[in-house]
């Protein structure tokens, strides 16, 4: 990447192909700037970010590194209505022109197909590592439908043994124009997935502190290390979700080791109340996690292209999904945002765009991926039911058809 910040438009992923990833036999769906997959408890929403997740761990350690993180070989294909022997993930992007030295944004397409190098007929791996079926990546001037302009590569049946040892063509062809660019940029997605006693740890107050981890580590340097702006935002955020909040941020920016703080009042107080990160409750420590990593440098300032998050709203009350909301929408102005929920109260609001929902069912086992239906959007269009009355009967739909994704940026950008 350049030295200055590549300040990526929205969306960086346009659209993701997932073919017999855990439970998911076929899924073709388009992403925006804020794309919510909403379903009930085990409909597979999870395995559809973890197919994106795969993508950037295997970038980064190596398919078969990232196939032993999740249990193995018979953890991540489909085995459900019957077994099957091979796994492809495939993605549409956009990239724009990072000055200064860019003079043009990059569209194209990333895809990768993989296997074990020796699977029985049932698909089970017998040990002996993974093979990369098909790995191909095209990029090419957006307008450019003839392909004279488009750098591309495609590389079949390669076997890939032992851990760290394995790589991607992507991850070997990364210090060549233009792939640098779209495996640096790929492998900057952020996973967040954070976990209750990271975010209430103190840590080391160190020079390179600053950036929250995907585990929620790291809170108190994060926001220590926002601007006075960025804080400002977060506070007024959390006090929409936490009545009385009136400030978040670090505890002493000059000690040894940094925790999160709020400045909480009550009626009547005449001066707030302070309470660390190990006093706050779970619902609170969480939403400032949450809307720290929406609002951090690195995703503001475009070196994080994507933040996933799953089950945004965990932990609090319904009455504070419309802050949650426009918290998502705000930062992905900036970021594009994926994030998964079981709960339709986001959307519950006149101005909720529900172009922004893709649900998430299960069929006998299969998760089935697809934009609202047209029959539940006129439902909620009349007011006769809300997103979440229909959610919690079990009437949202996804509508299964390929969308068509224009060779164009996205809309806005030049």
């Amino acid at each position: 990447m350049s030295p200055a910040a590549p300040h990526l438009p929205m969306p960086l992923i346009t659209r993701l192909r997932v073919d017999n990833y855990k439970s998911i036999a076929h899924c073709d769906v388009a992403l925006g700037p804020f794309t919510v997959l909403l379903g009930l408890n085990a409909a597979g929403k999870s395995n559809f970010l973890d197919a994106l997740r795969f993508v950037r761990d295997a970038l980064l350690d190596g398919p078969a590194e990232a196939v032993a993180a999740r249990g193995g070989w018979e953890e991540v294909v489909r085995r459900v209505p019957e077994p099957t022997t091979s796994c492809t993930i495939g993605l549409e992007f956009y990239l724009p022109a990072f000055p200064p030295h860019d003079r043009k944004p990059w569209v194209g397409s990333y895809e990768i197909t993989f296997a074990p190098t020796a699977a029985t007929r049932s698909g089970r791996d017998t040990g002996s590592g993974i093979r990369i079926q098909r790995e191909f990546c095209e990029m090419r001037s957006p307008g450019d439908q003839s392909g004279t302009d488009a750098e591309r590569f495609e590389v079949r049946d390669r076997p890939e043994t032992g851990h760290r040892k394995s790589r991607l063509e992507l991850a070997r062809v990364a210090d060549t124009e233009p792939f640098f660019k779209l495996h640096g940029t790929l492998a900057d997605m952020f996973f967040y997935s954070p976990d209750l006693s990271s975010l209430r740890a103190a840590r080391p107050n160190t020079p390179i502190a600053g950036m929250l981890k995907e585990d929620g580590s790291g809170l108190g340097p994060a926001l220590a290390a926002l601007g006075e702006r960025q804080r400002e935002r977060i506070s007024q955020y959390l006090g929409a979700i936490v009545p009385g909040v009136v400030e978040v941020g670090p505890t002493d920016p000059s000690a040894d080791y940094i925790a999160a703080r709020i400045s909480f009042a009550s009626n009547g107080d005449t001066e707030p109340h302070i309470f660390r990160a190990e006093s706050m409750s779970e619902g609170t420590i969480r939403a400032i996690g949450l809307l720290t990593a929406l609002f951090q440098h690195d995703a503001r300032d475009g070196w994080i292209p994507l933040i996933a998050v799953e089950e945004p709203e965990l932990a609090l009350h319904p009455l504070a999904a419309g802050a949650l909301y426009d918290a998502l929408t705000e930062a992905s102005e900036h970021v594009q945002v994926l994030a998964t929920t079981q709960s339709a109260e986001l959307f519950d609001r006149k101005e909720a765009d529900l172009s922004a929902i893709r649900v998430v069912a299960a069929e006998h086992g299969v998760t089935v991926i697809g934009e609202v239906d047209p029959v539940s959007r006129s439902i909620v269009a009349d007011g006769l039911a809300t997103t979440a009355e229909l959610l919690r009967s079990d009437q949202l739909r996804p509508v299964v058809q390929p969308p068509t994704q224009p060779d164009e940026p996205p809309e806005g950008e030049e």
